[in-house]
Order: structure tokens, then sequence, then C-alpha cells
């Protein structure tokens, strides 16, 4: 039986909330996720699958803005100084660094999967919604790309491929769905905690 060489390995965290992928020189490669005998993916090893937020509690809250961005380096700025003073109209600051990490890295994340893409010559927008309640803050972004967010694992000197690590550690729930009545995705995040 001939040997199957895997250049990289998909794997389900502890959240559950997603799957990233971890190429085979991320020290992460070793360890529990591959049977050391067999060099399979253990148990724990699943795809990445899509899955919209609670939809009706999206909705009850009742706090909400939509903001469009050009997919340019200044999105995910403009989207944080948005998200800033939404949050001091709300009375919701207490959420503002955790929720303005998230939106940084989702908007950036965007941005990045956008940018190559484009209609007629055009760039293609992020669409953003900001959405808050008593207890929480909502972050939905809208992307053309249809590709899943994947998790990297980024070396120290790395610049790029912590972003989604950061939203699953400030987020208390995160994912991403392909939207009815659009191409695309939409990657969202629920932070409860400050």
């Amino acid at each position: 039986m001939a040997s199957v060489i895997r250049p990289a390995v998909e794997t389900w965290h502890s959240t559950g909330n997603y799957a990233c992928l971890i190429p085979p020189s991320c020290p992460r490669a070793r360890g529990d996720l591959v049977n050391a005998r067999t060099r399979e993916p253990t148990a724990g090893v699943m795809r990445p699958q899509p899955r919209p937020p609670d939809m009706d509690w999206i909705y009850g809250l009742p706090w909400r803005d939509r903001l469009d961005l050009q997919a340019r380096e200044t999105a995910p700025r403009e989207a944080r100084r948005r998200l800033m003073d939404d949050l001091e109209k709300w009375s919701l600051s207490q959420f503002g660094v955790s929720a303005t990490l998230v939106v940084s890295e989702i908007v950036t994340n965007a941005v990045a999967a956008t940018s190559a893409l484009s209609v007629a010559g055009e760039p293609l927008p992020v669409r953003l919604w900001l959405l808050g309640g008593p207890a929480a803050v909502a972050l939905l972004a809208w992307d053309a790309s249809a590709e899943p967010p994947v998790r990297r694992c980024a070396a120290d000197t790395d610049e790029s491929g912590r972003g989604l690590a950061i939203i699953e550690e400030l987020s208390a729930l995160w994912g991403y769905y392909y939207p009815a009545q659009a191409d695309g995705k939409v990657t969202w995040a629920i932070i409860d905690r400050p």
C-alpha cells in the first residue's frame, strides 16, 4: 500500500467553531493531530463547515448600523472608527477594545479576499453590519469570495496569519456562511465580554 503525502492537515479546534489549515512545518502539525504510526489525521480532524449565527437572536438586537467599504487597506480603520462611534451612541463602550480588534480582523480578511476580485475592472465592496444589544455586539462582514476563512500557523516573525486566532479568542462565537441572495460569504462574530 502506497503512503499518502499530506501537504497540510485541517484540524478541528477545541471550540468547534472552525477548522484551520496547519502546514506540516508548523509544530502543531505534530503530536495528537496526526497518528504517529500511520501518519493519518486523528479523530478530531474535520473539514470546515459553514454555519450561520442564530438569526432570530441577531434580528432581535435593538441597535444596528451598516457600512459599505471599498476593498482597500483603509477599510479596517474606517470600520473601527464607525464601530467606536456606534458603541458610544449605544452606551456599549465596554465592548470597545475586544470588538474593535475583532472587526479589524474580520474586515482585513474580507478586504484580502475581495481585493483580487473585480467586476468590469471595478473593485467589489465589503459590506459590514454592526449590531448591538444590552449584553453583546454582533459583527457581520460580507465579501465577494466564496473561499472559507482558513487559520494559518504563523511563525513569530510572520506579519500576518493570526487574525482568526484573535477572532476566536475574543468572540463568544464566530463563523461564516453563504448567504442565499448573494455570492460570496458572510463572516460573523459575537462579542459578549469586554
